[in-house]
């Protein structure tokens, strides 16, 4: 079924592989069924003129991993706490597993104290809402949430104000000017350094945004183009070597949707956990 797929979009876009790669790593709006309903009558509309309240394929994809959040560990929580003493759920145990390697390897390096009961709600809600919408993309039809520039941009800039609110609350409004300069720099580096230092603060909402796009961009196009070989040449030899090519990056996505989740939060916690303690 995907290679008929991909011929189709070959015959359909003329052998273009640029287009058929932008047409299935970039977002659109969706049409038929119950969600094109939607879009063509109630949210036709932009809000007050600008905000285009549509319902595009990564924002399903979004709903769909923040849902599959909630479903999972709101009945996840209110079990554990009911068994005090821990349960016998392998279920329940593989997710209190994956909570404690959060908890251990990304918050409590990087917290102390009152801190990490503080910290970690938000920490667990990055690092699983980012796997969620990973994965989804590994299910034919479906599409990966964070291979968007939006989205990733939208998670780093919540990890960007937290940096900024941690500082302030922690510190106070001077924060900014003293706490992001190492202590002990003599006056007169003191202007270059916080220069410095302040670029960088700026920087880092970028560079969680783009290594988290480009990483789970770059696997769906590398599978793309293995495919593309196949409709273009035409020969069996290319077809062996293209699909054990595309299937051996779609292993790889599999690790990688893990590890990009686990930098992301863990790089977050960094961030902040370094704006509450200052230098």
């Amino acid at each position: 079924m995907i290679l008929e797929r991909f011929e189709r979009d070959v015959i359909m876009q003329e052998h273009n592989l640029y287009e058929i790669v932008i047409h299935h790593v970039s977002d659109h709006v969706l049409e038929g069924g119950f969600i094109g309903w939607l879009n063509q009558n109630l949210l036709s509309t932009k809000l007050f003129g600008i905000f285009d309240m549509r319902i595009t394929k990564f924002v399903l994809m979004l709903w769909i991993a923040a849902f599959l959040c909630i479903l999972i560990f709101v009945p996840l929580a209110r079990t554990i706490k009911k068994n005090k003493y821990g349960s016998k759920s392998r279920w329940i145990n593989m997710w209190e597993f994956i909570i404690s390697f959060v908890y251990n390897g990304i918050v409590e390096p990087n917290f102390s104290g009152e801190n990490r009961k503080k910290v970690v709600p938000y920490f667990l809600s990055l690092f699983f809402f980012i796997i969620f919408a990973n994965y989804l993309g590994m299910i034919p039809g479906l599409a990966t949430a964070t291979g968007n520039l939006a989205v990733t941009g939208g998670l780093a800039l919540c990890t960007f104000f937290a940096v900024i609110a941690a500082g302030f609350i922690k510190h106070g409004p001077l924060w900014i000017v003293t706490g992001i300069v190492p202590r002990g720099i003599p006056w007169p580096f003191f202007p270059l350094l916080w220069a410095i230092e302040l670029m960088g603060l700026i920087i880092r909402p970028f560079s969680l945004t783009i290594r988290l796009f480009a990483n789970m961009t770059a696997g769906h196009v590398v599978i793309i183009v293995f495919l593309f070989l196949i409709i273009m040449f035409q020969s069996y030899l290319v077809g062996i070597g293209s699909v054990a090519g595309a299937l051996l990056i779609n292993f790889l996505e599999l690790l990688v949707a893990l590890i990009q989740a686990y930098i992301f939060t863990l790089l977050s916690a960094m961030y902040i956990g370094e704006a509450m303690d200052s230098h």
